[in-house]
């Protein structure tokens, strides 16, 4: 796996212009939400259903421009840049019930953690209300906490854990499933069913690894910006930082599915 990552590290130097896209695309969006945040409910609903296509159109030439790079990792710039409109063109609807996909499993796995979190935690005791009231300053935090009893702060710490373990195995349960789509199965449904078995197969363990390793640089970036996010430079410098981060993680995630689930030896695997 440490040569896979070597590899990526030197795909993402070499074509880091894949990450304008990211870049571009984050900075309409903002624009884009920014604008349309204003409004009656049915214009709220169209904006982010409208938004919904964006961000299909934006993966859909991503994501191809990620498996053309992993391909081929000399390919020239202002070629590269040419694939994305064809990855649009041509993933655009199966991307669209990727992400339909995504979040019917995701709402799943949150109503399952919930009933789960009810019937072994139980409930805590403090209405919604209570907690908006509460995280107005850090003051109003403080004084919130230190009037829970013991009990209610062992139930909320319990709840946070479950929250918290949710969300990985909702990640790792998801970490292949583009690259299964854009390498093996045009079909979303039938892509996420090979995904789980790349994932749960015999290279379990070191997909585990894999996993942790973009995690943990996920929140090394993350307590860095939080710690260090009110020096305007600094900030800065995090902002690309992570843009960078998101490119690699893509370009490594694809790239190990490539190499491991895909290319066996100088041949393809086109079965699934």
């Amino acid at each position: 796996m440490f040569k896979i990552i070597r590899e990526s590290f030197k795909i993402t130097n070499g074509n880091i212009i894949t990450a304008t896209p990211l870049i571009f695309f984050s900075l309409i969006s903002s624009l884009y939400l920014l604008f349309t945040a204003m409004g009656n409910n049915i214009n709220a609903i169209f904006s982010l259903i409208l938004f919904f296509l964006m961000f299909g159109a934006f993966l859909a030439g991503w994501f191809y421009m990620l498996v053309i790079v992993v391909k081929d990792s000399d390919i020239e710039d202002r070629k590269l840049i040419g694939e994305f409109p064809a990855g649009v063109g041509e993933y655009f609807l199966n991307v669209i019930g990727l992400l339909l996909q995504v979040t019917i499993f995701s709402i799943a796995i949150i109503i399952i953690a919930y009933i789960i979190g009810k019937n072994f935690i139980g409930t805590i005791g403090i209405s919604a209300d209570q907690i908006a009231k509460s995280l107005t300053n850090t003051d109003t935090l403080k004084e919130f906490v230190n009037k829970l009893s013991p009990e209610q702060l062992v139930k909320i710490n319990a709840w946070n854990i479950l929250l918290f373990c949710t969300m990985l195995f909702n990640y790792f349960i998801l970490i292949f499933y583009p690259a299964a789509l854009f390498f093996k199965e045009k079909n979303p449904f039938k892509a996420f069913f090979i995904s789980l078995k790349d994932t749960f197969g015999h290279k379990f363990f070191s997909n585990v690894l894999l996993f942790l390793f973009i995690f943990i640089l996920y929140m090394t970036i993350s307590g860095l910006t939080i710690a260090f996010g009110n020096n305007i430079f600094v900030h800065f410098v995090l902002t690309l930082l992570n843009f960078y981060f998101v490119t690699f993680a893509g370009i490594l995630v694809f790239n190990y599915y490539y190499s491991n689930f895909v290319k066996i030896g100088s041949n393809i695997d086109t079965t699934v």
